[in-house]
């Protein structure tokens, strides 16, 4: 094993996070250590020479790995903010009446306190959910022009995701039981339409918070 090789091992073992990210970053690594390697080898310098000067000008690990874990950390960030817009789209239309489940809630809904409570209370979750994601959105992908971001901005952005893709299901579910007419056919629209996109932006945030 070459000295680059055993430098990009460190460096992978150095970067927590999602492995198609630290894939990407460390195949770059791994592309311009070559490169130099080459460059010094052309300059009349013996392979073990050229890639130790290769790497003494790339940086140590423990110099170079915070500035790749924040990158790691933001691009899963970034992809959890994205999936998290998408699957916050179609709740408005599944709970507006545009399909039976939110028909259906609606149609049946019960005059208690608890139910309006919680259906206004969706309401707020599910609108800062979705501002939140898009602010996030934003910032991880094109804010990092104007912005200091990092790693606490991509655990800030995995938190919010995390807590809106609980906090929608649950109360969704609660007001569907409490109108007495969950069938097994709504229960499974529910659990297609809404628990499991959520279940997915809930593992994707996880993932990004693994990377911080």
């Amino acid at each position: 094993m070459s000295a680059v090789d055993v430098y990009l091992a460190d460096l992978r073992a150095a970067i927590p996070g999602p492995s198609w990210t630290r894939r990407d970053l460390l195949r770059e690594a791994g592309d311009h250590l070559e490169d130099a390697t080459e460059a010094y080898t052309r300059a009349g310098y013996t392979t073990a020479e050229a890639e130790a000067l290769a790497l003494r000008d790339f940086g140590a690990v423990d110099v170079i790995a915070p500035g790749f874990r924040d990158t790691v950390a933001i691009g899963a960030a970034r992809r959890t903010a994205a999936l998290l817009v998408l699957v916050m789209i179609p709740q408005a239309f599944l709970w507006d009446g545009g399909i039976d489940l939110g028909a259906t809630a609606h149609s049946t809904a019960p005059d208690t306190g608890l139910f309006h409570a919680l259906d206004l209370v969706i309401g707020y979750v599910g609108t800062a959910g979705a501002i939140g994601a898009v602010i996030a959105l934003a910032a991880t992908a094109i804010g990092q022009r104007w912005l200091r971001i990092g790693r606490r901005t991509a655990r800030l952005t995995a938190a919010w995701s995390l807590a809106t893709a609980m906090a929608v299901p649950l109360i969704g579910f609660t007001m569907l039981v409490l109108t007495g007419g969950l069938t097994v056919t709504l229960a499974l629209s529910a659990i297609a339409l809404m628990a499991a996109p959520f279940a997915l932006v809930a593992l994707s945030a996880q993932r990004t918070l693994a990377a911080c």
